[in-house]
């Protein structure tokens, strides 16, 4: 598994991991940096988060509990990761 936040997401497009595959990162600015990861291959996603498959990517920093949260879902399940979210006051 592979998550990211903000633009995190570079090095992976970057690196091909993104290639095909949709995602998002940084959406400030008017969105500029969006295309950044498309040029690599990646497919636009313009929601806050972004999972496909075992690669998570978000848009800003604000949305780091929740990439932690969705992962901790993955790698466990989603009522232990509720559990989790509800004893961290989210």
């Amino acid at each position: 598994m592979i998550a990211s936040v903000c633009v995190a997401a570079f090095p992976l497009s970057k690196s091909g991991v993104l290639k095909g595959r949709k995602a998002t990162t940084y959406h400030l600015c008017g969105d500029y940096k969006r295309k950044e990861p498309e040029e690599s291959g990646a497919v636009p996603g313009n929601e806050w988060l972004v999972v496909d498959g075992n690669i998570i990517t978000s848009s800003c920093p604000k949305t780091a509990h929740e990439v932690a949260f969705q992962l901790l879902e993955m790698l466990t399940t989603k009522e232990k990761a509720h559990k989790v979210r509800e004893a961290m006051g989210f």
